[in-house]
């Protein structure tokens, strides 16, 4: 379930790029704000409508779209679980994260555009560094 909620916070971050700088506090699990929420729907519609929302199971999507229809797993999980879960599926993932900020670069520059753009959807306020350190 912790990759579904990642791949929803990727996809609903809207096609802003990932270029653009701003700080990204992680939500409490038990405290969520009202704007944490509205992330995460965001996040979470956006990767039921990318090309990755095939990747995700039968019970991972139901969890997606729990997220995205304000059910209680948005006010349970923050937009940072939604990104983990669209990155992870990406192949090279595991490896990318687990080595250097460089190695991680390298490997999200040598992804196709379709890839980059659901990555992109669910994560528009955040810059490729916070992303990594988040994940890693």
């Amino acid at each position: 379930m912790a990759a579904v909620s990642a791949a929803t916070a990727i996809v609903l971050g809207g096609t802003a790029g990932l270029a653009q700088a701003s700080s990204a506090p992680a939500a409490s699990p038990q405290a969520i704000t009202v704007t944490q929420q509205a992330e995460a729907q965001q996040a979470a519609r956006a990767l039921l409508a990318s090309s990755l929302a095939g990747s995700f199971s039968t019970a991972e999507r139901a969890e997606i779209s729990k997220v995205a229809l304000g059910g209680v797993s948005a006010s349970k999980k923050g937009k940072w679980d939604i990104i983990a879960a669209a990155f992870s599926k990406v192949k090279g993932f595991s490896k990318a994260v687990g080595g250097k900020y460089s190695d991680f670069k390298k490997w999200y520059d040598g992804l196709p555009l379709y890839v980059k753009l659901p990555l992109q959807a669910v994560s528009p306020t955040l810059t490729l560094l916070e992303i990594y350190n988040a994940l890693h």
